[in-house]
């Protein structure tokens, strides 16, 4: 099949800046193999469809290792794929060459194919980087990649409130975040589990692109498929980048977005949960959440297992700050109160129940496009924020 016929050219995302547009999608497994032929994805192949129109009179290069370091070139993706004999295999060769990005892109053209990279399920947040003459013009875009049945594809987050507030300044933002719930709860809302100690404000492209661009993953939602994931993981050891983590409640529902960073073991991991506030900062998205360490796993009375967590759960989040820093988007950082604090003396408990530590303070992640170096970050003086202060 022509990729300009698959269903994957109907959720393109689309860029433009100046003289140039991009336009950019990911085919799903199936959609893959049937422009292709041959199931790329078994080999965690993921094409990756790139158009740039260049209405300037500059020439541009598209740089690969800006979408993926790891990238595949067109004929060894073919030679992974090989089948038949010398005459079809030449003939695959040509297809997989054919089919890719090959630049420049020069004035007035407009230039596509794809580029292979590794497997983003979920979602893909696609960074074009292009260069030209003493310019470079960058793009990142987050296009949805079908699959994985997640928190957030079961919620219309354009939807949720019947009316959104706009908070213009900072000291209204300070107080309806300081305002907000302490923590999670259970279904019935009746007792309260892990601290609500993370907020992000901006776009939700940048957001997102932020996080999966540092590793972060959306997890599926727990049903037959990611049961059986998760159980094959969990006796043989493996990783299991999209596994499932449980639900929680804040305004009366579960997580819209749930998220995990995950190591090489299933019961080793660092997962949140996100929540979109019924308010905006300056028309930019705001989103409240909870992370915290996943350390092992152990026997639970009300779910036979559960993961047990780290229980400096500030060290967690303040790792989560200085991952998002790396990812260039990270434009300021305040703490607010809000939060459960929980000390030595006075131990609070999650739901599993497992003690944690914390001084109460939420961090507050303001987001922009990219990109922004880590000399570029602003600190507010919201609040006093010293590490370990709940273990001193």
């Amino acid at each position: 099949m022509p990729a300009a016929q698959s269903a994957f050219m109907e959720r393109l995302a689309t860029a433009t800046d100046g003289d140039l547009t991009v336009r950019t999608g990911v085919p799903s497994r199936e959609e893959a193999e049937a422009v292709f032929g041959t199931s790329l994805y078994a080999d965690r192949i993921q094409p990756v469809w790139i158009e740039v129109q260049n209405r300037g009179a500059a020439s541009w290069v598209l740089l690969q290792p800006g979408i993926d370091p790891h990238y595949f070139s067109p004929l060894e993706v073919a030679y992974q794929r090989h089948a038949g004999d010398a005459e079809t295999r030449r003939a695959m060769d040509w297809f997989f060459y054919r089919e890719a990005f090959h630049g420049p892109v020069g004035p007035g053209e407009t230039v596509s194919g794809f580029v292979f990279s590794n497997v983003n399920e979920g979602a893909k947040a696609i960074q074009v980087d292009l260069l030209a003459d003493h310019q470079v013009k960058s793009f990142t875009l987050v296009v949805p990649v079908p699959g994985l049945v997640t928190d957030v594809s079961q919620v219309d987050l354009a939807n949720l409130y019947p009316e959104i507030a706009n908070l213009e300044t900072e000291s209204q933002l300070r107080a309806r975040l300081a305002a907000l719930p302490c923590c999670t709860t259970d279904r019935e809302g009746d007792a309260n589990g892990d601290p609500l100690n993370i907020v992000m404000v901006g776009d939700r492209s940048h957001i997102f692109a932020a996080l999966v661009r540092r590793d972060w993953h959306q997890t599926e939602v727990t049903y037959s498929k990611s049961a059986m994931k998760t159980a094959f993981s969990f006796l043989f050891g493996s990783r299991y980048l999209y596994s499932p983590i449980s639900p929680l409640y804040v305004f009366g529902r579960s997580q819209d977005i749930g998220l995990q960073k995950a190591r090489q073991s299933i019961s080793l991991r660092n997962h949140m949960r996100l929540w979109r506030a019924p308010f905006d900062f300056r028309g930019r998205q705001v989103y409240v959440g909870q992370i915290s360490r996943d350390v092992g796993v152990r026997f639970s009375a009300r779910t036979i297992t559960t993961h047990a967590i780290d229980p400096d759960i500030d060290e967690t989040r303040d790792g989560l700050v200085a991952d998002l820093a790396y990812s260039q988007a990270l434009a300021r950082i305040a703490w607010v109160r809000g939060a459960q604090a929980s000390t030595l003396e006075d131990t609070h408990y999650n739901l599993s129940p497992d003690p944690y530590y914390s001084d109460g303070l939420r961090a507050v992640m303001f987001f922009e496009e990219r990109p922004t170096g880590l000399a570029e970050i602003e600190i507010l003086d919201w609040a006093r924020h010293r590490a370990g202060d709940a273990l001193r």
